[in-house]
């Protein structure tokens, strides 16, 4: 699937308050864990892409970042390829 946005884990619970479900009424709906609900709400697990896809379709939303985030545009360097090397990334204290 696509990048998952920054604050997919806002965007779950806003979507699923907006719904007036609980994190278990939600679990239940998607055949889950009501603990998954609490960490993925949270921000501390990542949805797998099929959970990612059950809480999409379930409350209409999107958790996919649109287009590149902020840090792609400050990121330059790599070769023609786009595989980077250390040598790219690291800043040299002199």
């Amino acid at each position: 699937m696509d990048e998952l946005a920054t604050d997919y884990d806002n965007r779950v619970r806003n979507a699923r308050e907006n719904r007036g479900l609980s994190q278990s009424d939600l679990a239940n709906e998607l055949n889950e864990k009501a603990s998954l609900i609490r960490k993925i709400e949270r921000g501390d697990t990542l949805p797998s892409d099929e959970v990612q896809s059950k809480l999409e379709d379930f409350l209409e939303i999107t958790l996919s970042a649109e287009g590149g985030s902020a840090d792609d545009s400050e990121w330059s360097g790599g070769s023609s390829s786009g595989s980077y090397t250390l040598g790219d990334v690291v800043k040299r204290k002199d």
